[in-house]
């Protein structure tokens, strides 16, 4: 073999220039046939050749990495691509601007085999102190997503062989601190759904405290998907718009789920689809049926989710009740639930978190210190007092 034979190598270590580089043979997947691959830089002859022992090593068991001159930039355009199609498209658009915003002005040039856990750890930190518009800081919510989409993005660059360990694991980023959700009680949404009674929305808030949905799942919803008999809201999809598309997709964690309503929520329900009924019998042709959802306008026209969050918080005018965004309705109706000792696992459920270890740490505060209780149940049980 030529490069085995080249003057002054010794067992495949050469010195060139004032360093020195080792020489292993992979394999090519697509001839079958190996190549050699040459590694330089070595200050010494002793780390060369400890370099070398570790890349024959790890040749043979088929795990060896070999260096690439791959940018952070490059990779995430590929792997973007790649990943969208598991991604929803609301989704992928936050990963793209968090990338383009954040993570490739920062360390965009970088080799992706440079990275490792402390560089990042200052990347992470400059990002949370002047990270933001006209270096403002940023939140470190978002901060974490953009370590969040990173780590996502380097562990894949593994299964791609292209770095050997992931450099976000281990790093050090800013604290995130549990927000504190602004809720209502039961008392104070009774108030709230007095207050609207006879709007045109009046359902559509009712069944937002009612289950918990979340506002695309509220603004996808079809007729389709309520039985009104039974009294089950079947949550199938969910709704965002980009542009002015609407796209459609399954709710989030792709978790469909079932939700029962209460009588009440019922019989809102019912007064609405007659409403709708009306109006689509008195527009005629002109009604736009196209897209047959639970909430529209007058003319069939689905209603678009900023618009709700915008009414919601409009029809709280007047109301004397502490302002609430639409998505503070759903912890409403948690928070509502698990002060009464609801189990968390069935919170969970109608919400559509995956696992009840989620809604335990977000509605942590809300879960009721029972523990004098835990006492009386185990006295009573066995010593029956």
């Amino acid at each position: 073999m030529a490069d085995a034979t080249r003057p002054g190598m010794r067992d495949g270590v050469i010195k060139r220039g004032s360093t020195y580089s080792y020489v292993v043979r992979e394999k090519d997947h697509a001839t079958g046939k190996t190549r050699p691959r040459w590694v330089g830089g070595f200050p010494t002859i002793r780390a060369a050749k400890e370099a070398r022992d570790k890349a024959r090593h790890d040749v043979h068991r088929g795990t060896w990495v070999p260096p690439q001159d791959t940018t952070v930039s490059a990779y995430l355009d590929r792997w973007i691509v790649a990943h969208a199609v598991e991604l929803k498209p609301s989704t992928e658009k936050s990963y793209r601007d968090n990338i383009e915003r954040y993570l490739k002005p920062a360390i965009g040039s970088e080799r992706l085999q440079a990275l490792s856990p402390t560089r990042l750890s200052v990347v992470f930190k400059d990002l949370h102190e002047h990270g933001g518009q006209g270096g403002k800081p940023l939140s470190p919510r978002t901060v974490e997503f953009a370590r969040s989409v990173l780590r996502r993005a380097m562990q894949d660059a593994m299964l791609d062989r292209i770095i050997e360990v992931n450099p976000v694991v281990g790093t050090k980023r800013p604290r995130v601190h549990k927000p504190k959700h602004s809720t209502w009680t039961g008392a104070e949404a009774h108030t709230f759904l007095e207050h609207v009674a006879g709007a045109r929305f009046e359902a559509l808030w009712t069944l937002a405290l009612a289950t918990g949905m979340r506002r695309g799942e509220l603004c996808a919803l079809r007729w389709s998907d309520v039985d009104l008999e039974a009294g089950v809201i079947h949550v199938e999809r969910s709704v965002t718009v980009q542009a002015t598309t609407r796209i459609y997709s399954t709710p989030k964690n792709h978790e469909r789920r079932d939700v029962t309503i209460d009588a009440r929520t019922v019989a809102g329900l019912r007064a609405w689809r007659k409403t709708q009924t009306s109006e689509r019998l008195a527009w005629g042709a002109a009604y736009d049926g196209s897209d047959p959802v639970a909430f529209t306008w007058e003319n069939g026209t689905p209603v678009p989710p900023d618009y709700v969050s915008k009414a919601f918080i409009a029809a709280q005018a007047g109301a004397e009740l502490g302002r609430l965004k639409l998505h503070e309705a759903r912890h409403t109706h948690a928070t509502i639930l698990l002060r009464d000792g609801t189990p968390v696992h069935i919170v969970a459920k109608r919400l559509g978190h995956r696992d009840p270890s989620v809604t335990l740490n977000v509605y942590a505060d809300a879960v009721p210190d029972d523990d004098g209780r835990a006492v009386d149940t185990f006295s009573r049980a066995v010593w029956g007092a």
